[in-house]
């Protein structure tokens, strides 16, 4: 029998380990860190820049069709994400 006492959200390190695990997909993704916020990525799509600026938790994402960047992290990575759509509040 194994009786769980903390799962990985109570810990101290969890926001770390969610962060390097996120920028890993990002990585997997395409996109590289940027040089002036390391919570910045960006890639170049097609010749157009991609963006995704990450809060704690929240993204921001500025892409030409961020509706299929949104879709591969649910369905590749499989991260829930909620509260998907424009921004409406910054």
């Amino acid at each position: 029998t194994l009786k769980i006492s903390k799962a990985l959200y109570g810990l101290k390190s969890s926001g770390l380990r969610w962060h390097e695990k996120f920028a890993d997909t990002l990585r997997h993704m395409g996109f590289e860190i940027s040089k002036a916020d390391p919570d910045v990525w960006m890639r170049c799509k097609e010749k157009i820049w991609e963006y995704i600026a990450v809060y704690v938790d929240d993204l921001a994402i500025a892409a030409k069709d961020p509706k299929q960047i949104c879709d591969t992290l649910m369905t590749k990575y499989k991260y829930k994400l909620k509260d998907v759509g424009p921004l409406s509040y910054h």
